[in-house]
């Protein structure tokens, strides 16, 4: 059972940063953080909301084709693995945005 759990965390967190990343490439998200673009924020979310509506409904098919309970056990483990990837997301919107100077 432990080993069920940890291999499924693994394969969430491959395929939590897989599909992140396709997201980002195709919302064109890297450079909207480097040119400052004012929605990027939003998108980041609304990018790793996406990602984990995609692997919770694929894990919630798998746990319901395998004739397992462990549907609130998987939906943990995919909200898992995407706060990880949002957080270096957020992290690289933080660290890659231009800093604006104010001026007195």
């Amino acid at each position: 059972m432990v080993g069920s759990l940890i291999v499924g965390f693994f394969v969430a967190v491959v395929c939590a940063y897989g599909c992140s990343e396709y997201l980002f490439v195709q919302l064109d998200v890297r450079r909207r953080i480097l040119d400052g673009d004012g929605r990027t924020l939003k998108v980041i979310v609304a990018a790793n909301l996406l990602s984990f509506a995609i692997l919770s409904v694929s894990s919630l098919a798998f746990v319901a084709a395998s004739g397992t309970g462990l549907y609130l056990e998987s939906t943990i483990v995919c909200a898992c693995a995407q706060v990880l990837w949002l957080a270096q997301h957020l992290w690289a919107y933080y660290r890659d945005h231009p800093r604006m100077r104010y001026e007195p």
